[in-house]
Parts: structure tokens; sequence; C-alpha cells
């Protein structure tokens, strides 16, 4: 027989030692140096240095939004917290297994010295996840039952700043106060952060004051370089927010001096200069200047020509500042913000200076790269519509008076400047032909579009065919842009296109979208020199119709500037040239109305001096005595009346908001009969056409739809124009396309209903997209990755004849499985070929999900889920 060779009796020794070393149960000196070791080196270190590597390549990816004060600390976004979850599980697996194998706790007291870290690093990578709930509760754990060992005083810092996130800024002090007044603290505790904690909490609070304080200390003791340069520019923005610009041009100075990174050093001489509010620009200036010919900051050209034209407007060199800031909008390439700043500071002057056309323009502008959570945002819209109806009359003003002007020119001068249009407009046409050959010669922008496989079953292979890209389209588009109305030109305030042609000058402006074609398809219209004539004014008749639409532009013009701009000095003009001009037009008499206003408004106010003959008696006189039966008259009478109609119309509209209510609640008959009165007793109501449509609505209610559509048509013919008659129009619509649906056969389709509880995810994969089994594996990997500590279920079934299921179960609820769906469509590696195909996926919840499998409406869901789900994200 063969000899067995037996192991050595030291392996054998070695192998007992260490098997007993594994035990927890055991505290003797190999058993603790045991388990830190593997704790230390097997579990801490990795976790910890994959912790590290990852916040510091967030930072580094961290954009700083510069026209805010900075954050002191840098915790990144949403999207960041999303990106950098696959790393951080693993970072809380390895921490997870040092607490659960190897935590050696005897007499209530931990041997593994380790597990306190473990726990720390927890804490961390739950905050950066922005789980601030299990990051406080593990920060808490930590600092309380590990009290003496090296994270205590650590994880009582990290409470604190989960304080401040969770917005509970009087645990946060409390935790602040506790650290500040502890009898002894670690040699090497970091006093610098507990400055910087302190400083990030009062500016929370408001406390701006208190944060330049704890930050100023925080700066002289800082032992990082990378947090010194950060929180001294930020010490050098609150100083320019307190109005201390002569700290903050120092402070600024020393910022630029410590070797910043390129955009903190950039934007520290950028700021130096905006804070600059007296003395001499010219260092700054000169510095400036050299800053724009280094290429190296072509990308930020638009904020040095921004600053510029800051100093300019400083020292009241407005339109040298014009120059700058029109300079920086056409130097502007990636910085979308900056851009807006720019187009809002031109508006601004132009609007100042009461150049509306030009503010108007740029106003415009501004609204569209202004994000919606900007805090001028309204006012930039209402300021762009207000001056586009306002510019809009002043066009119908310049085109009406310059075809009244070529209509007086003789006929060789008006041939000789159609001659001129025409040939204008050839040239722009060949130039624009160019452009588009050249175009057509360029590599296509776009990829083409992945194959779908074939057959019917894969209805992703084409965007538009695909209702659930549809869906998330149309959400991302009302994200960005807003609600929007489905027609073409919808970002320009004129849908046509067009430009006022202006037949008086020699270098008229031609519209380049002007129709191409004529009706008879031989000649475009622009050749053919009648289409240039068909709207001059060639009769009395046209010319009056001229001469009507003038008078309207110019009293609308008018009310534009004294209510909606207050800018009573070109409402005084806008009423003055519509009375020199017209005699006796439609707006005459409100005209001459609204200049009594505007006198009595002047006098009252007690500083007004009439040096022309203008005051409101003189436009009174003239009232009474050309209109004396009008109600102008009547209100020149008793000034009074007016102040009295106003409280009338309160008590109106008060009475009707009464009933209107009582038709909300659904007393339809009472309704009815408290309109009927309104309407027979008081004839002068000026809601009147209101109660007649409220009436109509209440006949509705009642289910009588021949009373019901005669009532509505009652508001039609009694009220023709109004908004009231337009809402009874579209009702009248509504009814007769309800009646044709109702002719035909009616299906009736599942009635989803929100959910917040348990979600299921739900990817609808086709069978011509191949084996399903590749793709639960990918999506499997996939969870595994970015969702290691949380537990799913991957189910699949039939649907129907050309698709299957694939369930993801189970989310705890609508915001967690809204998660995920967010997550899932976001990874752009492990889920490809699967999320980037245009299957369907949604969140939905156990009892939706049970009637959508039944119904096998998916048209039906996706509607409900874009409503319900993507729009109200």
């Amino acid at each position: 027989m063969p000899r067995v060779r037996s192991l050595p009796l030291a392996f054998i020794t070695l192998g007992v030692l260490v098997l007993a070393a594994c035990s927890t149960e055991k505290d003797a000196f190999l058993n603790r140096t045991f388990h830190s070791l593997v704790s230390r080196d097997n579990g801490w270190f990795n976790a910890n240095e994959r912790l590290k590597e990852t916040v510091a390549n967030m930072e580094k990816r961290h954009t700083d939004d510069f026209d805010q004060v900075l954050p002191v600390f840098i915790y990144g976004t949403e999207e960041a917290a999303k990106a950098m979850a696959p790393e951080l599980e693993k970072s809380i697996e390895k921490c997870a297994i040092i607490v659960d194998r190897h935590s050696m706790e005897f007499g209530g007291k931990e041997k593994n010295a380790w597990v306190d870290d473990a726990y720390f690093v927890l804490g961390k990578c739950h905050f950066y996840k922005r789980s601030y709930f299990d990051a406080e509760r593990t920060f808490d754990f930590t600092a309380r039952r590990y009290k003496g060992q090296n994270r205590q005083f650590d994880a009582k810092l990290w409470h604190a700043r989960t304080a401040i996130q969770l917005e509970q800024y009087a645990k946060a002090q409390s935790i602040l106060d506790e650290l500040r007044n502890a009898k002894e603290l670690p040699k090497r505790f970091p006093h610098d952060e507990l400055s910087a904690i302190q400083a990030d909490l009062d500016l929370h609070r408001g406390k701006v004051d208190d944060g330049i304080v704890n930050l100023e200390r925080a700066v002289q003791i800082a032992e990082r370089k990378k947090d010194k340069v950060r929180w001294s520019f930020i010490l050098a923005q609150l100083y320019q927010l307190k109005g201390q610009e002569d700290r903050a041009i120092e402070q600024y100075g020393r910022v630029a001096r410590m070797n910043p990174p390129y955009e903190i050093g950039f934007h520290a001489q950028i700021f130096q200069a905006l804070a600059l509010d007296r003395g001499n620009s010219k260092g700054i200036r000169q510095k400036l200047n050299r800053m724009l010919r280094d290429d190296k900051h072509r990308d930020h050209f638009d904020m040095i020509h921004y600053a510029l034209a800051e100093l300019d407007l400083k020292e009241n060199k407005d339109s040298s500042a014009i120059v700058q800031l029109r300079a920086s909008t056409m130097a502007s390439t990636v910085d979308t913000r900056q851009k807006a700043k720019s187009f809002l500071k031109l508006a601004d002057l132009y609007f100042d200076d009461k150049q509306y056309p030009d503010a108007q323009l740029y106003y415009d502008s501004t609204a569209t790269l202004m994000a919606p959570e900007h805090t001028r945002y309204e006012e930039v819209t209402v300021r762009a519509e207000v001056l586009g109806d306002l510019v809009e009359q002043l066009n119908i003003i310049a085109r009406e008076d310059s075809l009244q002007a070529f209509a007086a020119l003789d006929t060789d001068e008006q041939e000789r400047r159609v001659r001129r249009l025409i040939r204008d407009r050839q040239e722009e046409e060949d130039a624009r032909e160019a452009a588009e050959a050249e175009a057509r010669e360029l590599p296509p922008a776009l990829p083409a579009p992945v194959p779908g496989g074939g057959g019917g079953g894969d209805a992703g292979a084409w965007y538009f065919y695909n209702p659930m890209q549809i869906a998330r389209g149309t959400a991302e588009f009302k994200k960005k842009w807003g609600n929007r109305p489905n027609e073409d030109n919808w970002r320009r305030k004129d849908k046509s296109g067009g430009a006022v042609l202006d037949l008086t000058e020699g270098d008229p402006e031609v519209d380049p979208d002007a129709p191409v074609a004529s009706k008879d398809g031989d000649e475009p219209e622009w050749k053919k020199p009648e289409s240039y004539l068909k709207d001059i004014p060639r009769d009395s008749a046209s010319l009056q119709a001229s001469n009507e639409r003038v008078c309207e532009a110019l009293y609308l013009s008018g009310m534009i500037y004294k209510e909606k701009l207050k800018d009573t000095d070109n409402a005084i003009e806008s009423f003055e040239v519509l009375n020199n001009r017209f005699d006796d037009c439609r707006y005459t008499p409100e005209a001459h109305y609204q200049m009594y206003r505007i006198y009595l408004q002047k006098e009252k106010s007690g500083n007004f001096m009439d040096f022309g003959g203008s005051s409101s008696q003189a436009y009174a006189n003239i009232i009474l005595e050309r209109w004396p039966d009008s109600e102008f008259a009547r209100l020149v009478r008793n000034p009074d009346q007016l102040q009295a109609d106003e409280v009338r119309h309160q008590a109106e509209v008060a009475a009707y908001e009464q009933l209107y209510q009582r038709f909300r609640d659904g007393s339809y008959v009472p309704v009815i009969t408290g309109a009927e009165e309104v309407i027979t007793t008081q004839p002068d109501n000026h809601l009147l056409a209101k109660y007649h449509l409220l009436k109509a609505m209440a006949v509705g209610g009642l289910h009588e739809m021949t009373a019901f559509r005669n009532a509505l048509n009652a508001v039609v013919t009694t009220f023709p124009g109004t908004d009231e008659a337009k809402a009874a129009v579209d009702i009248l619509a509504n009814l007769d396309r309800q009646g044709l649906q109702q002719q035909a056969p009616q299906r009736s389709g599942p009635s989803f209903a929100p959910d917040a509880g348990e979600h299921y995810v739900v990817l609808l994969y086709p069978n011509s997209a191949g084996q399903i089994t590749q793709a639960t594996a990918k999506i499997s990997d996939f969870n595994t990755a970015h969702f290691r500590t949380t537990p799913f279920e991957i189910k699949t079934s039939v649907f129907d004849a050309e698709n299957q299921v694939i369930m993801i179960r189970l989310f705890d609820t609508k915001a967690k499985a809204m998660a995920y769906y967010d997550a899932f469509l976001a990874n752009g590696e492990m889920l490809q070929g699967i999320n980037d195909r245009n299957f369907p996926l949604f969140p939905i919840s156990k009892g939706n999900y049970q009637q959508f499998y039944t119904s096998k409406d998916l048209d039906a869901y996706v509607n409900f889920f874009s409503a319900n789900y993507l729009n109200a994200k």
C-alpha cells in the first residue's frame, strides 16, 4: 500500500488557531486581532477608498452656479446621487459585512475598533445617496453607541450636516453647540470643518452676518487648500452680498492669488470687476481686456463683456454698455444662463429708456432661455407678453402709415420700389438655396434608427409609433417649454413669420417666410408685382378702413402705456396723436376721456403745473360740448361716479360668485331662478353675459338637452364675440361630438385609479426582440449593481400573441417605483438593447395592473401614466 503523507503539525496547528480566531464569541487577543485585521484590510479600507473615489469623481463633475452664493460643501444633485448609487452600494455591502460578521461586543463594549469606522462609512454612503433619514439614524447611533472611540465626534459632525439637509436647523445647532462646549476634543478634531458647518447652517437660516464670522474662522484655520480656496471665494461673495464692496474686492484678489481651479479663479477676477462701485476702473478694465485676448477664456468671453458693461453702467456710459452686452450675447458659446443675463440686462435698459420694441425683443429672448424657477421669470414673461401686444399695435400703425404713404407716390415710383423689392427677395432666395445645397452635402447629424427586428410585434420601431415615447417626450417638452399651443412657429409672437414691408424706404425689409408658390403653382407670389400692391388703399373706402385700423391701434397702445406700463407720457402722446389726426373716429371720445382721467390724476397728485393749456377741465369741456349725452359726459359731470361704479361692479361680482358656487354645489333649479331674476331686473349688470351662460349650464345640469342647446344658442346670438359666446360655441360643438359618439358602438375601457402604495415596474418585451432570458439577465445584473441592498423579484409571463411581460417587483411606494424607472431609463451601458429600443416601460400599482393585464389596453394606461406620473413630476 502506498503511504499517505500527513500534513506537518505546524500547518495543522495554524489551521486550528485560525478556526478558533474566527469566532466572535470569545474575547481573546487572537480573536480580537483577527477580526480587527480582517475588518480593516478586507472591509473598511476598500469601502472607504471606494467612497472617497466616488465622492471625488462627483465633486470633479460638479458644476457650480456662480450666479448664486456657492454652497459651502459639494453634495451633488439627485442625478449625481443616482450615478453614485452602484459604487456606494458596494461600500455599504462591505461595511454591513463588517458589522454582521466581525462585531465583538462583550460587557456592552465593542472590542473590534473598526466597527465604528464601518458605521461611519455606512452613514456617509447613505448621505451621498440622499437617503438622509438612514444617514441620520446611522450617525446618531454611531455617536451614542461608540462613545470614546475615534468616530464619535466625526459622526456628530456629519449628523449636523444631515440635519441641515433635512432642514432640522434647531437639531443641527444643538449638535454643533454640544461639540463646541465639549470639555475635551481629540487632537486631530477638524475645527475648520466645525466652523464651516456652522457657517453653512447660518446661511441656510438666513443669518448672513453670523455666517461671515464663522466662515472667516474656517478660512483662517483651513487645513486643505481646496477648502480654503472655496470658502475664501464664498466669503468674498458674502461681502459683496452685504454691500461691503471694498472687502469683497480685496477678498476676490486673495482668491485669485491662491492659484485656484480655473473656474473659481476666473470668476474671482470677473466678480472683482462687478464689485467695483466707485473709484478708478482703469486697472480692472485693462485686466478684463487682456482676458479677452486670451483664448483659454473663449467660452467665458460673454461674461467678460458683461463685466465691462457693468463697469460702463456704473460710470453712466449706457451706450457703451449696450455695445458690450450685445457683444456678450454674440460671444456666448455654452453658458445659456449668462446669455439670459445679458439679454435681460439689455431688455431692462431699453425698458427703462422706454424703447419698448427693442425691450420686447430682448425680454422675449430672455424668456426662452430663463429657467422657470428664476425669481424674475414671471415678470419677464409678463413684460414680454405686454410689450408684444404693444409692438403689435405699433406695427399696425407703421404698416398702415407706410401703405398710405406708398399710395400717395406716383405710379412710376411705385413700380420702381416694387422692382427693388423683387430683386432683393431674389438675392435672398438664391442665398438660401445655396445654403440648403451646402447643408445637403454634410453628413447626417442623427444616427439611423435601430432596426426593429421585423414583424408587427416591434411597436417601438419608430418613435412616433410608440405611445410611451410620445408621453415621455411630451413631459420633457412641457418641462422645458411649458404649455404651448400645437401650431407652427410656436416660439414666435408673429405666427405668420412675416415682417412689415416698409414700402416708403430705400432699403425695405423683406419677409423670407412669405408664400413661395401662387395658387396656380406657375410662379412664386413674391415675383408678381401685383402681390405687393394688393393692400395699398386706392379708394376712399379702403383709406377709411386703413384709418380705422390706425385709430384703434393708437387707442389700444395708449391704454397699454397707461394701464399696463404706467407710462403716462407715452400714453398722452398716443391719445394726442389720435385726437389730432382723427376728428371723429370710433375711439375719439374714449381718447378724450382717457386724457381727462390722466390730467385729473396729475392734478390730484399736487405737483402738476399746466404750461400748455392741457388740463382735466379742458378735456371735460370738449367731452361735454361734443358728446353731451354719452357715458363719458355722465362720468365727467360726476367724477365720483367712476368709483361708485367700481363699488357696484364689486358687489355684482360678489353676487355672481355666490350664485356660481351654488351651481358648483349642484343646486341647479335655484341657480336658474336666481340668474333669471338678475337678467330680468338688472339689464345694466356688467356680468349679464355670464349670467346667461350660467343659466344655460344649470339647465344642462338638469339633463334637459333641448333646453340646454336653446339656452346656449341664445348666449351666442345675444352676446356675439364675447368670451361667453365662444364658450357656448365650444360646448355646442362638444355636444355634437358626443352625439356622434353615442351613435357609434361604445367600448368600455379600464378605469385606472391613482395609488401611491405598492407598485410594480413593467416592461413589455416583444417576441421579435429575441430571447427574454437575455433581457431578464441584464435587468438582474443592473439591479445587483445599482440596488444591491434592495431585494427585487423578476417575473415573466405572456401578455398577448406578440409580447411578453417582464415584471420587477415589489416597490413599497409609487415614489420608489418612479426612482427605479428613472434609473432604468438613464442607464446607458448595462441595459443597452433594452431601454434604448422604445419598449413600453412604466410603473403600475398592483390594483391597476390587474385591470391592465385583463384589458390589454396599452394606450389607455399610457395616457393615465402620462397624466398621473410623468406630468406630475
